[in-house]
């Protein structure tokens, strides 16, 4: 499960880095959903850390959004001056631990803290450089009279609400899931903000264990403000709609001293919220060492944003899917209408006659063999071009048609799918943007796709012409069998009709297809079938229409089917990792069951 939400991460960041056009709406959900990922990877991190360092240190974070002071709030509750406070926005950036001991603890025992920061270097808090964001330190300080916290390590944070927090908000999340307990930071100016509200609500569904303290508040409005709060925190949790219990969390106020930094550190409302602080903290101890309530509160939260993360990805599966189906239906559509208007058609007499024809200069017909061979040369598929001066002899009513009518019916079959997918795409009911793209995309390859259609036509009627002679010599050989039915035919009375298709073709009077009425053809199927040839007539037949169902149903895969698939995957920008169906369904299934 860890790899696939890193591979859904690696997705959402590489598509919003490409799409530079997105409106504001289009980049905050894909940012909520990076930011949820991100908590939810490091849950499962906390679960790994949890069992295989039970005995680590508790962890402490102080969070909040910008110019709250949690970096006097850190230095107030350690009673000591150890974060540089600025008031300056986004002025930490980096994580910054303070581990708290009786004794300047053994370096060799931080191999939780590298496991777990393993995307990140630890450097010493003087060495951190503010242009390289994945850094991050752990400082060993002394326990002082005034600081409760023994065993600990008291974080720093950056803002998550700044310009540039999101370049450094994955650090904030990571540390977000590591606490044991969370002091969430707000001001009198800041509680109010959405994206407090965003980040608390996250919370909530990790299930965190959070002190809300409000800084810079004197006593006169804190009832008010504390009211306003409670408000908003019901709310959040009625839009949660979650069955477990769920409480408010403890609100903390301490007045605004200003710049007198020393003086709030040593004030009674400092040491109210140290003691109460280090009692949650204790008080949550056995729980965040509970490795299999840490699991369960990961997989809660991972259902919980399951369809944030993947509604993207089930729209574009979806649309795939259906473009598939689309494709499929029309191409087998196809397929079916060739069966209906050609291969169990009166039209399909054309092909046998064909074959019929080539028998005849098998037959040697004296004085025939060598003009009748000239047909051949006329008829090959595709059709040739006849000679200039008789398309010139034509009427006034226009050039004849000069396809087969099997080549007539494909032609406007191929036509008939491209419009029929292209009215799909029109009327489709839903993620009309996404059909969009693809409705872009189809026009785009139309012509070109049905250019590669006829090329494939062109080949298939030449390779049919090779079955048409190989039919022609199997009717021959079975003819040399009977002697008497051969001498028969070749003395029968087919010359001078057969001299009347040469004429007439040469001519540019008859086409290849109008052989099916040419006297010599019913002459010589009337002869065959009416002699002992006829049920192996038939099979030759029935050989050929296979071949060409088989064959037409291969290129319209080849040239329709094939080709149009891709012109779904509006999503596949270069660098965005695919995520397959397979892959979705599979990570789904591990989660109902919370196998992670």
């Amino acid at each position: 499960m860890r790899d696939f939400l890193s591979l859904l991460t690696a997705r959402y960041r590489a598509a919003l880095a490409s799409d530079l056009d997105a409106d504001k709406d289009d980049v905050d959900e894909l940012r909520e959903a990076i930011a949820s990922l991100a908590l939810a990877e490091s849950a499962l991190d906390k679960v790994s850390l949890c069992e295989r360092y039970p005995q680590r240190p508790l962890q402490l974070v102080v969070i909040g959004p910008t110019q709250v002071g949690k970096s006097t709030m850190v230095n107030q509750l350690l009673h000591q001056q150890l974060a540089e406070a600025s008031p300056m926005a986004g002025f930490t950036v980096h994580l910054q631990g303070y581990a708290v001991t009786d004794r300047i603890a053994d370096p060799s025992g931080r191999d939780w803290s590298t496991s777990y920061f393993r995307e990140q270097s630890a450097r010493a808090q003087q060495a951190l450089d503010r242009e390289i964001l994945d850094e991050y330190s752990i400082t060993d300080v002394e326990s002082v009279a005034g600081n409760p916290f023994v065993d600990t390590v008291v974080w720093d944070t950056p803002d998550f609400d700044s310009v540039a927090s999101f370049n450094y908000r994955r650090s904030v999340l990571h540390a977000v899931s590591l606490a044991d307990l969370i002091v969430f930071v707000v001001s009198k100016e800041k509680y109010a903000d959405k994206t407090v509200w965003q980040f608390l609500s996250l919370l909530h569904q990790l299930n965190a264990r959070v002190l809300l303290v409000m800084n810079k508040t004197p006593v006169e409005v804190r009832e008010q403000l504390a009211d306003s709060v409670t408000r908003k925190y019901t709310q959040l949790l009625a839009e949660a709609n979650e069955p477990r219990k769920s409480t408010l969390p403890q609100l903390l106020f301490l007045d605004d001293y200003g710049l007198d930094t020393d003086a709030a550190m040593v004030s009674a409302e400092m040491a109210g919220i140290r003691a109460t602080v280090s009692a949650e903290l204790l008080k949550h101890e056995k729980i965040s060492r509970d490795c299999v309530a840490l699991r369960t509160d990961a997989v809660r939260f991972m259902q919980s944003q399951w369809s944030l993360w993947t509604a993207p990805l089930d729209s574009q599966l979806r649309l795939r899917r259906d473009w598939k189906n689309h494709i499929d239906t029309t191409c087998d559509d196809l397929l079916k209408r060739y069966r209906t208007e050609y291969l169990d058609h009166s039209r399909y007499r054309e092909t046998f006659q064909l074959a019929l024809a080539e028998l005849l200069v098998l037959l040697e017909v004296p004085g025939m063999a060598e003009p009748l061979g000239k047909i051949r040369n006329l008829v090959t598929w595709p059709v040739r071009k006849l000679l200039s001066t008789a398309r010139e002899s034509r009427t006034e009513s226009g050039p004849k048609d000069e396809r087969t009518e099997e080549r007539r019916v494909l032609d406007e079959l191929g036509e008939h799918g491209m419009t029929r997918l292209a009215s799909q795409i029109t009327l489709a009911p839903t993620d009309r943007e996404l059909w969009q793209q693809v409705g872009d995309n189809f026009a785009q390859s139309n012509d070109a796709v049905l250019e590669k259609y006829q090329s494939g036509l062109d080949n298939y009627q030449t390779l049919l012409q090779v079955e048409i002679e190989r039919a022609a010599h199997s009717l021959y050989r079975r003819l040399q069998e009977q002697p008497a039915t051969l001498n028969g035919l070749r003395a029968a009375r087919v010359s001078a009709d057969a001299a009347a298709v040469v004429l007439a073709v040469k001519s540019g009077g008859l086409g290849a297809a109008d052989l099916i009425i040419a006297p010599a053809m019913l002459s010589l199927t009337t002869m065959l079938t009416e002699g002992a040839l006829g049920q192996y007539m038939q099979t030759v037949q029935d050989d050929l229409r296979r071949y060409q169902e088989k064959e037409v149903a291969s290129l319209i895969s080849r040239k329709l089917r094939t080709p149009l698939y891709p012109l779904s995957a509006v999503a596949r920008q270069e660098g965005i990792p695919e995520v397959a169906e397979t892959e979705l369904r599979a990570a789904q299934e591990k989660l109902e069951r919370g196998d992670v």
